[in-house]
């Protein structure tokens, strides 16, 4: 196969992320440049599996890529990642222009993510921090009608743990980064500086964010 049977193949595809929240238009000849250009629209460094949107089925054939049809809907999959059967995403619609006020997008959107997680409870892995934010937040007689209160509760507290792990291990990467170029900017003016203990990370952060509060 040389460049001009890849130019004369290339067809147009739209990929999505597992959230199907981000779409993004690409052109390919082949399996690998759609891998290839995935990870750059989507600001990844490793190749993702692709998936069909329809039903899951990974494509890892080449013969059977060139088989898709142009504008085939398609799910970029990366390490740490898994295909979600779509069927288990309600979409918030607005019915003859009328719009859905804030509360009623909320609610829905809260059942959705309840019946995503009654479905598979490890899908919660994969849930952004405003929604797990929203679901530490749950009243427990608020869906308990829905999917029972016991349930509601456990969704509540493991939200909570999750979204509290989340937040650390975001406050530690920010405090690597500036100990590692503060340590550079120190290497090259021949400074010692003290090692840096990783089980004080946490704190420290929330010390120098409290400390230039204070000085604003």
């Amino acid at each position: 196969m040389n460049f001009h049977d890849d130019e004369w193949k290339k067809k147009p595809y739209k990929i999505k992320d597992i959230t199907r929240q981000i779409k993004k238009a690409v052109v390919a000849g082949n399996l690998r440049e759609l891998q290839r250009k995935s990870s750059e629209k989507f600001g990844k460094p490793e190749l993702p599996r692709i998936h069909l949107d329809s039903d899951g089925t990974e494509i890892d054939d080449e013969d059977y890529f060139q088989t898709l049809e142009p504008n085939t809907e398609l799910i970029a999959v990366f390490s740490g990642e898994q295909w979600i059967d779509p069927t288990q995403y309600l979409t918030i619609t607005t019915h003859n222009g009328e719009e859905i006020n804030n509360n009623d997008v909320e609610k829905i959107h809260l059942k959705k993510l309840i019946s995503l997680l009654s479905n598979n409870k490890c899908n919660m892995s994969i849930l952004s921090e405003p929604d797990l934010e929203l679901l530490s937040n749950l009243q427990p007689d608020s869906f308990a009608d829905v999917i029972g209160k016991d349930f509601i509760e456990h969704l509540k507290e493991a939200s909570s743990r999750i979204l509290d792990e989340k937040r650390e291990a975001f406050d530690t990467i920010e405090l690597l980064k500036l100990i590692g170029k503060h340590q550079g900017v120190g290497r090259q003016s021949n400074v010692e500086h003290r090692p840096f203990s990783p089980s004080s990370s946490t704190t420290s952060l929330s010390t120098m964010s409290s400390f230039s509060s204070n000085q604003q």
